[in-house]
């Protein structure tokens, strides 16, 4: 389809050069609700009628008789709604040109993506909001490979901030553990995320408590023992447990990138003299901030502390160097080691204060650097973004973009089913806010594997007689596909409340239902005999006109594949994906209610039918891809 744009695209501007200045990206397309609009539109008349204070539809008219000769995609074209220009195009022609294409992979494009996503503070297992975020930067990775990018998916482990210091001093100061101790704790992210909301009510109550913990936090920064030691366990621990659960649902990363090198390596020292040096740091005058060094944020006209008082750096200080050094804007740089191997052999790099092995791993800037972190630090990666423009970085500003999203919640069935305290008046509510800090939350294994006994009984009810543990692999795809469909189907302006009815229903817009979709597909083609395994387009006027125009339909659909992942990721909607997935899903089991496969006696008719499911399965299976969402060999 991209290519039937570009032809269009070329014959317009051809066209209009004389009388109009027209950009080529002035010239966009979509695909109209009804074919009696055409297959392609584009709303070009509206956008020059507004530059000359024209009616759009006498623009369109004008449009019309410039054009010349159609390209042969074309077989009409005619002005409609006001200012409408829309495109009909020769349908067998276009039939071969898709399935000349169905098998091409996007070229490559050179510019790198730096996609940084989950980045939990390794102090505790991770929760269900880390999964929104896991599976929406996964997401966004996945789509930039597809169209050609190099890719780097980079983990930012916060492993010497407060909230680590909250649970070193419940190991070490409240509950009077050694290392040698903690080490002997069993699943030890799941006993500290018990143990966090136990300290936090602590320092609630008790300022002296709350004192050492800020005390702990200084010590750890300081690399002072036994804290530090402890701090360098816990954070291991918990990080493998987190690389683990996030590997159950097929998400996986390149680099793990650990604040604590970004000081002991330099990074943060070398990007403070830089914001000394051009005036952008400095100490504040104000007398509630006395002795720390801040950075005036402009949008909100306000001093957003760097350094403290005491020394101690917060969060956004250790950021802005990571972010500089993202698009190779430092002379400092990390030293890496291998940190994980996965099962097939993919390696997780790390940084590292020792030199440790580098021969498989070398950093180079970014060209474009997406952070997805959620809305409530929306005005931190704005700050980072000023900063860039500030130190003269134009194009990494530019190129700098905060994937924000809301957070997770769950309905109150949800907060029943995992056994979760809620009162008379959450029962009214539509979704239940949840809280690690305040002990209310549902961990993320624990949600997977909730999935996984939910799916199993459907597993076993369609497929009697399936092998205990190929039910359970079964099970396990299911629940991954539907968490995965679940936390990207939304706008990221909306609250999810998570419910597990929802996202495992197999009729509705979830997850299973795309699976369930395919699998379907799969079993008609593996009843086929061989002789028809190969593929030609035939003519669409091998069918009747009913079956041709949803036929007609559902490849025009297809053929917007790289269109519409392009589209969601330019327009930071990756919800847009999964709106589509359902949509193709919905026309290709219409067609196959109406037009079935193997009783269809006619050879022709057959023959397009087959081609068909072929093309949409693969279309499919590369969209299932992007969105992280395994195919079941039986549903």
């Amino acid at each position: 389809m991209k290519e039937i744009q570009s032809q269009i695209r070329a014959w317009l501007l051809q066209a209009l050069t004389a009388e109009y200045t027209v950009m080529a990206e002035e010239i966009a397309f979509t695909i109209p609700a009804e074919r009696k609009f055409g297959d392609i539109s584009t709303t070009l008349p509206f956008v020059l009628a507004k530059r000359r204070g024209e009616k759009p539809f006498l623009v369109g008219k004008r449009i019309l008789e410039l054009l010349g000769d159609k390209p042969e995609p074309v077989s009409g074209v005619e002005l409609a709604g006001g200012g409408f220009l829309n495109f009909y195009l020769h349908r067998d022609s276009c039939l071969r040109l898709f399935l000349d294409r169905t098998e091409a992979e996007p070229g490559s494009r050179g510019s790198k993506v730096v996609v940084e996503h989950t980045s939990i503070n390794p102090n505790k297992s991770a929760h269900i909001g880390h999964l929104r975020n896991s599976s929406l930067g996964d997401t966004l990775a996945k789509g930039y490979h597809h169209l050609g990018y190099t890719v780097e998916v980079q983990n930012y482990i916060d492993d010497t901030g407060i909230q680590m210091a909250d649970v070193i001093w419940g190991l070490v100061h409240h509950e009077g553990k050694t290392l040698d101790e903690i080490k002997e704790i069993p699943h030890l992210a799941e006993y500290l995320w018990r143990l966090y909301p136990e300290v936090n009510q602590i320092f609630e109550a008790n300022e002296e408590k709350s004192q050492q913990r800020r005390e702990v936090h200084k010590r750890i920064e300081e690399k002072l023992e036994p804290e530090a030691s402890v701090c360098r366990y816990v954070a291991h621990a918990v990080l493998l447990d987190h690389i683990g659960v996030m590997e159950r649902i097929g998400i996986r990363y390149d680099l793990l990138v650990h604040e604590s090198d970004i000081i002991a390596r330099g990074l943060f020292t070398e990007t403070m003299q830089l914001l000394k040096d051009n005036g952008i740091m400095y100490l504040s005058q104000d007398t509630a901030k006395q002795g720390c060094w801040v950075i005036h944020y402009d949008r909100e006209k306000l001093e957003k502390i760097i350094i403290r008082s005491n020394g101690t750096i917060t969060y956004v200080g250790k950021d802005i160097a990571y972010s500089l050094w993202k698009f190779g804007l430092l002379k400092s740089d990390f030293q890496y080691q291998l940190y994980f191997t996965y099962g097939d052999g993919q390696p997780i790099w790390s940084t590292g204060d020792d030199a440790g092995d580098q021969t498989g791993y070398r950093y180079t800037g970014a060209g474009k650097v997406i952070n997805v972190i959620d809305v409530r630090q929306s005005y931190l990666q704005s700050l980072i973004n000023q900063i860039l423009f500030s130190l003269g970085h134009e194009s990494a500003g530019r190129n700098f973009f905060h994937y924000a999203y809301e957070m997770v919640a769950l309905t109150p069935s949800c907060v029943r089913e995992l056994g979760l305290e809620i009162t008379p008046e959450e029962e009214k509510k539509s979704y239940v806010e949840v809280s690690g800090r305040k002990g209310r939350a549902v961990r993320a294994d624990e949600l997977i594997e909730t999935l996984v006994q939910k799916s199993l009984p459907e597993v076993t009810i369609r497929n009697p007689g399936l092998a205990d543990e190929t039910a359970a692999a079964i099970a396990r795809q299911i629940a991954a596909g539907a968490l995965r469909y679940f936390m990207i189907k939304f706008h990221l302006n909306t609250v999810i409340a998570f419910d597990f009815k929802e996202a495992l229903n197999f009729d509705g817009d979830s997850g299973p239902y795309l699976q369930y979709s395919l699998v379907r597909l799969g079993s008609i083609l593996q009843k086929l005999p061989p002789d028809e395994a190969k593929e030609s387009a035939g003519s669409l006027s091998q069918l009747d006109d009913r079956e041709q125009d949803l036929y007609w339909e559902i490849m025009l659909h297809l053929a917007m594949l790289d269109l519409q992942v392009e589209h969601a990721l330019e327009n930071m909607d990756i919800s847009s994906l999964a709106t589509y997935a359902y949509m193709l899903c919905q026309k290709m089991n219409h067609y196959y209610h109406q037009f079935p496969v193997i009783a269809e006696s006619d050879a022709q008719r057959r023959q397009m039918r087959i081609l068909l499911i072929r093309v949409f399965r693969r279309k499919m299976e590369r969209l299932l891809n992007i969105m992280g969402i395994g195919i079941p060999p039986k549903m």
